[in-house]
């Protein structure tokens, strides 16, 4: 029985589209592909859809299976789709994690007369000129296959995103994995869905284990590391072992970057002994900045999963006129305390020491977002001590810029609110593009 894989591709995905031909070839089924890139109408790439399904369809054998595939789905194991679409006119499936669960980036359809005639209904109802059709609803009558249902062993797929545990590295019997996010959080950047792509495709092709990467056996695991010392500019960074496989990465980055402009960076891999009791994390930030301060012009704190990309730009110009670097946070928050710096002078020790004696009063410190972070401590004192308002703070693309606002002369990108695997995966990618660069 013939088989056909049709990638039906809205933006250009070439990790995802390497990770369908790969899978159709290994399975000996056929494959197509379908683009929309630069067709922003919703309505038109709808209509695209359901025509091209039709189209296909009409030319394979009765009882064919036609293999649907947008560029949020991605094959994870080399698993056939027939014993999904066994006894079956078509199978839809849903996830879990969005709204009902049910999703459109995967669907098989079998070529039969009564699936035919149900593609020609669904491009009846996308016609340009009706009222926009919402494609779930227009599918709303048909079953699916429920949330990590299983078909002839094989589970049909689950759900992916950047704020979610990759728990689907679990199931060697799963086929696909449906990546999805919330509007408040960007969607699905292509970043991460290329970086994600062409991090599987690679796994699957060496027979390797997912999230395995270099980086980590690299990197020493000495409790701290002084490099370039002595400089008038220093950076700080902090990680521990359970965050190694992102923090490794970071590091090595920091590292090039130091080396290439001639600024000091400190590595703690432990957290240290005389730290401030029950802190770990950004907590200890004031306690680091504390320390390292007097003994430069500048100290420079960055959390551990920021990398520099466009590496070129020295940090210089960006403190010329200025006593405390810090950029503007997305969200409340007046500044994101990703990256915050301090120059050396009687009153900013003051108010280092400040910060420090709050963050450690802080009751409770056994989480990133515990009492509302450390940054809520740091930007209240910025806006009740100093009088800091927005208008004080670097703009978001000088520095500290979200991963997914990434531009490609971004001095340093945040790669926040990512699981720890697969923020090493998006992170391991930029630090390749940023080798690149030069």
């Amino acid at each position: 029985m013939t088989t056909r894989c049709l990638s039906i591709h809205q933006t250009d995905a070439p990790e995802v589209l390497t990770n369908h031909k790969h899978y159709a070839a290994r399975m000996g089924y056929e494959h197509a592909s379908i683009s929309m890139a630069g067709m922003p109408c919703p309505s038109q790439r709808l209509l695209l859809k359901y025509e091209a399904i039709l189209h296909h369809l009409r030319r394979m054998p009765e009882m064919a299976l036609l293999v649907c595939m947008s560029e949020d789905c991605i094959v994870l194991n080399m698993l056939p789709v027939e014993p999904i679409a066994e006894g079956r006119q078509h199978a839809l499936m849903a996830v879990s994690g969005n709204d009902d669960g049910r999703q459109t980036a995967v669907q098989i359809w079998r070529n039969t007369v009564e699936v035919r005639n149900l593609i020609v209904w669904c491009i009846g109802e996308c016609k340009i000129g009706k009222a926009p059709q919402n494609e779930i609803a227009m599918l709303a009558g048909l079953d699916y296959i429920e949330p990590h249902g299983e078909r002839g062993g094989i589970m049909a797929t689950m759900h992916c995103g950047p704020r979610y545990d990759p728990i689907w590295t679990q199931y060697p019997n799963l086929w696909t994995i449906v990546l999805g996010e919330e509007a408040i959080y960007g969607f699905i950047p292509a970043s991460f869905r290329n970086a994600l792509a062409e991090h599987i495709n690679d796994c699957q092709q060496k027979g390797v284990p997912l999230f395995q990467l270099p980086a980590q056996s690299e990197t020493p695991h000495e409790e701290f590391s002084v490099y370039n010392p002595g400089k008038s500019i220093a950076f700080i960074t902090y990680y521990t072992p359970n965050v190694r496989a992102y923090g490794a990465i970071a590091e090595q980055n920091m590292r090039r970057y130091c080396e290439r402009h001639g600024y000091t960076l400190y590595v703690y891999r432990q957290t240290p002994a005389e730290g401030v009791p029950g802190a770990t994390g950004t907590w200890l930030k004031p306690w680091f900045l504390r320390k390292h301060l007097p003994h430069h012009d500048w100290a420079i704190w960055v959390d551990a999963d920021i990398l520099f990309f466009d590496q070129r730009k020295p940090i210089d110009p960006l403190l010329d006129g200025r006593d405390i670097l810090a950029a503007h946070d997305i969200g409340p928050w007046i500044i994101n305390a990703g990256v915050l710096g301090f120059r050396r002078k009687p009153a900013v020790l003051a108010f280092v020491d400040e910060i420090h004696e709050h963050v450690s009063a802080a009751p409770d410190k056994s989480s990133t977002y515990a009492n509302g972070g450390d940054q809520t401590i740091i930007a209240n004192l910025l806006t009740d001590r100093l009088g800091w308002k927005l208008e004080h703070g670097l703009d978001c693309l000088s520095i500290n810029t979200p991963w997914y606002l990434h531009q490609a002369d971004s001095l340093m990108l945040h790669f926040m609110a990512i699981q720890t695997p697969m923020r090493a995966v998006v992170m391991a990618a930029q630090e390749r593009a940023s080798i690149q660069l030069g």
